[in-house]
């Protein structure tokens, strides 16, 4: 039954010609057809009730993504199965024990493949001028190098195993660079600057969207991925 308002969406934005007003029409009618499952998560969890709406993502027969009351985050999805959901929840319990910033608190419904999660502390990188991130860069890189020691504490043999939750998700595979080193290690595996959260002093307070968490084969994975990112932003 939930995964009638995806085909819904996309059977009548077929018949849009306009790509632009086609995603306006099918975010419209997710927002439509969704409103219901998500008024009753968040009366459930929270015990409040909807008072404002938006829809901030959406792809294709996969997933959507909502901001609810301006301070929740609701993603649902088509083809993910409560129980790697679960898994996701308790992997994300275990990181919060060992990591010493903020991470969010996610929960799950018990009926649909959805879960929602309250928005983090902290101001989004985008948020300070470029400038003032740069001249603090070295502060943020040791930042990261401990998060990451802390985040490869982990037993990943005693972990739920989360990979069909990550592939359904996603829809693809993690890319890994080559490595001698066989030590396999928790990755967050969306390691860019827009999913840090900082105070005023530029100390990274939260890290959020973890949606892409698996083991990671290479130890360098995050880390690489984080520079290259940090580099492109930048160089900009």
């Amino acid at each position: 039954m939930y995964k009638i308002p995806f085909y819904i969406g996309n059977f009548i934005t077929w018949f849009v010609a306009n790509k632009s007003r086609r995603e306006h029409v099918r975010g419209h009618i997710n927002m439509i057809l969704f409103k219901p499952w998500i008024k009753r998560l968040i009366k459930v969890a929270y015990g409040e009730r909807v008072r404002s709406l938006k829809l901030v993502r959406q792809r294709t027969l996969k997933r959507v993504v909502f901001v609810v009351n301006g301070k929740y985050y609701v993603k649902i999805f088509r083809s993910v199965s409560q129980q790697k959901l679960c898994d996701f929840t308790e992997l994300m319990r275990v990181i919060s024990t060992v990591i010493s910033v903020e991470v969010p608190y996610v929960i799950v419904d018990k009926k649909l493949p959805m879960y929602v999660c309250e928005k983090n502390t902290g101001a989004d990188f985008h948020s300070f001028d470029k400038n003032f991130i740069l001249k603090h860069q070295k502060q943020i890189f040791t930042q990261m190098r401990k998060i990451l020691a802390e985040l490869h504490s982990i037993d990943v043999e005693k972990i739920p195993d989360n990979t069909r939750f990550i592939n359904d998700m996603q829809g693809r595979h993690k890319r890994e660079a080559t490595t001698r080193n066989e030590k396999r290690v928790l990755a967050h595996f969306d390691m860019n600057p827009s999913n840090f959260l900082f105070d005023s002093d530029m100390n990274i307070v939260s890290i959020i969207d973890w949606d892409s968490i698996a083991i990671a084969n290479n130890p360098d994975t995050d880390w690489n991925m984080f520079v290259n990112n940090w580099e492109i932003f930048a160089s900009k």
